[in-house]
């Protein structure tokens, strides 16, 4: 019963870190949730917890669609998406995903990926504390750099232009391009990109 409250407690405590929009939504689902708990209906307990969990995290996203860079002067940008894999059965790949694809004077898409508890985190954190090992993977044009206050991978080579920058614990912010010259606009919009208020609404 402990670890229930504390799991009751804890999902307020985000729901109010998050915006208080869908506050009715989630405390309705969690009184339901406790009321279903305490007789005994572990399943619509747990299907009213996943609701109040899915509301909480649309906010979320909504959070990190408002901290997203806007154009750097002269580009465009197209409407971000955001999306909730855990509540799709995707959790595998990410809890939370909100992408934008920016387009720069010369025509150039980039597309910019902030993802949280990416499995990703762990192999790259390993190319970032022993670069050799991009070696051994047979992985060329990796180095380690310094985007936005955060530790960072580019891996511009074997046709591949990315950055990946390791922010926080658990929040992971990938840009992308096509070519080789994409790598100064993915240079740009990395340190246009407020790093820190992304992990803070994150972690």
């Amino acid at each position: 019963m402990r670890q229930f409250t504390v799991l009751i407690v804890t999902l307020l405590a985000t729901a109010i870190l998050a915006g208080a929009a869908c506050a009715d939504d989630v405390t309705d689902a969690i009184s339901a949730a406790n009321k279903a708990y305490g007789g005994g209906d572990y399943k619509e307990a747990s299907t009213q917890l996943q609701t109040a969990l899915a509301h909480v995290n649309q906010q979320l996203i909504e959070l990190l669609v408002g901290a997203l860079p806007d154009p750097p002067s002269g580009w465009t940008a197209e409407e971000a998406e955001g999306l909730d894999a855990s509540a799709i059965g995707a959790g595998f790949f990410a809890t939370l995903v909100v992408e934008r694809t920016y387009r720069t004077p010369d025509g150039s898409e980039i597309d910019m990926v902030i993802s949280a508890n990416s499995p990703m985190l762990i192999s790259l954190r390993m190319f970032i504390s022993n670069p050799m090992m991009a070696s051994v993977a047979g992985k060329t044009g990796m180095k380690k750099v310094t985007a936005c206050g955060y530790d960072a991978m580019e891996h511009f080579g074997d046709g591949t232009y990315e950055m990946h920058v390791l922010a926080g614990n658990a929040t992971l912010i990938s840009i992308d391009g096509s070519k080789e010259s994409d790598a100064e606009h993915i240079r740009t919009l990395a340190n246009a990109t407020d790093c820190k208020t992304i992990v803070g609404i994150l972690e």
